[in-house]
Parts: structure tokens; C-alpha cells; sequence
């Protein structure tokens, strides 16, 4: 696959729906026939059973915007967080929206629930943070820079996972991601968060970061391959190309970088 054949335009919050659409019609140009629109009816009960009406508050915007394009059927775009088995439609949030709540505890003044999962891996909006909120764990930690971020995030990876022929994964224990830090702090290496560390070990790489990469994930393209980095729980590398002598040689130098061996080197389905 050539990798200008998909788009990720920046832009702004209004505009977030149709660049996404541009982007997901570019890896399956069916993709946006297939989503379904959430009803007013089913957006007014997830208002009152969220609690949001009653404290006076609204669905953030860029929420919104998702729910009244794809809130009933995102055609597998949000589902594959995880395993493959996240539910994110409407009807699964107003089915078990009470229970999740009670469950974690949650302060309904600050969080909305938006996707759950068999694992209880429920994901939430923070609704004291603007209209385009950072997403977060079930254990409050942050999963996502935005919710634009996330969706963006999740069509890079519907890409990395269906328009190449091979692809290597890197993981590391939060143990061995602890160990990694510690050996890269004594190297004379400036950074404060450990997304810094990540970008500065992967500049010699001279890839190009997307506009969507934030605090817990990095995004990257090169000629060659592209690259997902996922700091949620502790280092997940992930490395997609068409080119099998490149992306071997990836394996050996991220391996030597970071001190795992890959755990994973498949060609995947879609190979050509």
C-alpha cells in the first residue's frame, strides 16, 4: 500500500465527522454506508440516565457529533479497542450504563460512560474538560488525549491491521516497562513523561508524527512501514508494513532499542 493513499486531515471540531469519513472510505470504500445515526430519542435518554440533565450539563460536542452519525452502528470502527467484543452503540450504553456506574463508583459530575466490555474495560468522556474531553480508564487513567484523538486513533489502527502484508508487535510487562525507564533514565536522556523518552529513542527513525499522537499514543509513518506506539498499561509497539526486509530489520533494531523480543510477526489476511 502506498502511504499517501490515506488521508488523516487536521482540522476543526465541526469538521471532524466528514475527515473522518474521508479517512475510513479510503481504507474501505464502503465503510460510511454501513453506520447508523443514533435517534434525538436515544441521545435525550442517554442525557437523563447519564445525569447530565439533571446537573444542568450537555453531551460534549465531539460526542455529539459521533452519536448523531454512527451512535447506533460505527461499523466496527470503536469495537476493536480491545478483542473485537467493545460495545459502544447507543443500545448497549443505555442498557448497562447504571450498572457500570455503580459498579466503579464513578462521580457522574465528571465522567460519562460511552463503551463497555465483557472484561468490565469500560472507557469514560471527563465532562469537566471541554467539549472535546480526554477518554479514560475504568481505573482513571487516561486512555486517549480527546475523543477526536480516539476516533482517529482507532481508524490508524483499523489501517495498520487491514491495508498491509506484514506486521510485528512489540510488548513489555508494566515490570519491564518499569526496568526500561529506569535503564534509559541513567543516560544522560531529558524527558519528563515517558511519551517524551518514546519520541526522542524513536527519532533516529526520522518518522513523520500524526496530528493524532498524544500522551499515551504515538502514531508515526515512514516510506516504508508505519508505526503505533501504545503506552496504555505499559509499552505496546506495533509495526505494519508491505515490505518484508524492512519491517525484519525493524524487528532487530527495536528489539536491540528496547530490549524485548518481538511477540508476534504475522503475515496478515489481507496479504495481496
Amino acid at each position: 500500500m502506498l502511504l499517501n493513499e490515506i488521508s488523516f486531515e487536521a482540522g476543526s471540531l465541526e469538521t471532524m465527522i466528514e475527515r473522518l469519513f474521508k479517512t475510513m472510505n479510503s481504507i474501505d470504500k464502503q465503510w460510511s454506508e454501513k453506520v447508523e445515526p443514533a435517534s434525538q430519542k436515544q441521545i435525550r435518554a442517554l442525557e437523563e440516565i447519564s445525569g447530565l440533565k439533571q446537573h444542568g450539563k450537555s453531551i460534549p460536542y465531539a460526542y455529539l457529533l459521533f452519536l448523531e452519525e454512527m451512535g447506533q452502528n460505527d461499523n466496527g470502527l470503536l469495537e476493536q479497542v480491545w478483542d473485537g467484543y467493545t460495545e459502544v452503540n447507543i443500545d448497549s450504553v443505555l442498557r448497562d450504563y447504571l450498572r457500570y456506574i455503580d459498579s466503579f463508583d464513578i462521580d457522574m459530575n465528571e465522567y460519562m460512560m460511552f463503551s463497555t466490555h465483557w472484561s468490565d474495560s469500560v472507557l469514560f468522556l471527563k465532562l469537566t474538560e471541554g467539549e472535546n474531553p480526554p477518554v479514560y480508564r475504568f481505573d482513571g487513567q487516561l486512555f486517549s488525549g480527546s475523543f477526536e484523538n480516539y476516533l482517529f486513533q482507532m481508524a490508524f489502527r483499523k489501517m495498520q491491521d487491514t491495508q498491509y502484508l506484514y506486521q510485528i508487535e512489540f510488548a513489555a510487562s508494566q515490570k519491564k516497562f518499569r526496568e526500561i525507564l529506569s535503564e534509559k533514565s541513567v543516560q544522560s536522556i531529558q524527558w519528563t513523561t515517558q511519551m517524551e523518552l518514546i519520541e526522542y529513542l524513536l527519532e533516529p527513525y526520522q518518522l513523520q508524527k500524526t496530528w493524532f499522537s498524544d500522551e499515551i499514543h504515538f502514531c508515526g509513518v515512514s516510506s516504508e512501514y508505519i508505526i503505533h506506539v501504545d503506552l496504555n498499561w505499559a509499552l505496546n509497539i506495533t509495526v505494519s508494513s508491505d515490505d518484508h526486509s524492512a519491517l525484519q530489520k525493524m524487528n532487530k533494531s527495536l528489539a536491540r532499542l528496547f530490549g524485548i523480543q518481538s511477540k508476534r510477526y504475522k503475515r496478515l489476511n489481507n496479504a495481496k
